[in-house]
C-alpha cells in the first residue's frame, strides 16, 4: 500500500510541482547504502522506513529548494548522519510531549531526524516510545518550545496522510518561491505542523 501511494505521489508532483520532482529528490537509495546506515546507528530500522529511502534517499537544493512533508526538506542518509553528529552524547529533557514519547531527551539515539524545517523543528522517526507509543512511530519536535508530540503511527500512515492531504489541496507552491523561480511546497495554516500553535491538527493548549 504505501509503495502504492509512495507512486501516487510521485504523479502529483510531476503534475503540480515538475521541479520538485525532477530537480530536488534524490535517486533511490541501494540495499547496501541502507545496511551500511543500519550499520552506523547499531539497530535495523522498520521496513516502511526503508521504503522511503528506496523510493527516493532524501532532497537537495542545488536546482530547486524543494520540501515534502509539511513544507520540511526530507533528509537523505548522509544529512541525517550529519544532523546527529555531535550530539551522541547530548541530554536536553522536553517539557511537554504527548503521552507516547518520553520527554527524558529530546535527542535520544533512538530518534532519528528525517524531516526538518532549517530551524528548530522536525518530523523523527522514533523507536523508543513510551509504553503507551508504538516502535516506528513518527513524532514532531520544536525546540524553540521543548514540545514533542505524535504525528502518526508509522511511515506508511505519514504516506497516507500527505497523500490524501496533497489530494486535498491541503499544500500550496509559496508564492514567494515562485518568484525566486523555485518551487516549495507550504501547507495549509490549518494543517501547518511548524506553527502548531495556530493549527487546528496540531494546536496543543497546553503545551504552550
Amino acid at each position: 500500500m504505501m509503495n502504492k501511494n509512495l507512486r501516487k505521489i510521485d504523479t502529483w508532483l510531476q503534475d503540480h510541482a515538475p521541479k520538485i520532482f525532477e530537480l530536488s529528490l534524490n535517486f533511490p537509495v541501494t540495499a547496501k547504502q541502507l545496511k551500511n546506515f543500519e550499520g552506523y546507528l547499531g539497530f535495523n530500522l522498520p521496513q516502511d522506513f526503508k521504503d522511503l529511502y528506496y523510493w527516493h534517499n532524501g532532497m537537495n537544493d542545488e536546482d530547486n529548494m524543494g520540501s515534502l512533508f509539511q513544507g520540511m526538506e526530507l533528509l537523505s542518509l548522509e544529512n541525517i548522519k550529519i544532523q546527529r553528529s555531535g550530539f551522541e552524547d547530548e541530554k536536553a529533557p522536553l517539557e511537554h510531549t504527548d503521552p507516547q514519547v518520553k520527554k527524558d531527551n529530546a535527542f535520544n539515539n533512538k530518534w532519528i531526524k528525517f524531516s526538518h524545517d532549517g530551524s528548530r523543528t522536525g518530523l523523527y522517526l522514533d523507536l523508543d516510545p513510551t509504553e503507551l507509543g508504538t516502535v516506528g512511530q513518527i513524532i514532531f519536535v520544536d525546540f524553540d518550545y521543548d514540545v514533542g508530540f505524535l504525528v502518526a503511527k508509522s511511515i506508511t500512515d505519514l504516506v497516507s496522510v500527505f497523500l490524501n492531504d496533497l489530494n486535498n489541496q491541503l499544500y500550496f507552491l509559496s508564492e514567494d518561491a515562485l518568484d525566486d523561480d523555485q518551487e516549495f511546497l507550504e501547507a495549509d495554516p490549518t494543517i501547518d505542523i511548524i506553527n502548531w500553535h495556530d493549527s487546528e491538527r496540531w494546536a496543543h493548549p497546553g503545551f504552550e
